[in-house]
């Protein structure tokens, strides 16, 4: 049975495991700039999406919007 009232906590993570996805974001997102560009990009922006949910959240919006340039950029290239 489904109780609609019933206050549903957001997800949050440790400090260090948001870390953690934030720092494998940016590490994957410098590795596209150079090997597979779109996977990688998106890789990146999925780590660092999931990483805006921990208390050093703010750290991963640059990784976010550095994820979507290595996107963008492949389709230039």
């Amino acid at each position: 049975m489904i109780r609609f009232d019933e206050i549903i906590k957001p997800i949050k993570l440790k400090s260090d495991t948001g870390l953690y996805l934030i720092v494998a974001g940016l590490l994957s997102a410098i590795a596209g700039i150079f090997v597979a560009p779109v996977p990688l990009g998106f890789l990146s922006v999925i780590l660092s999406f999931l990483g805006m949910k921990s208390p050093k959240g703010a750290w991963a919006i640059p990784v976010f919007l550095f994820g979507t340039g290595v996107i963008i950029s492949s389709l230039y290239r």
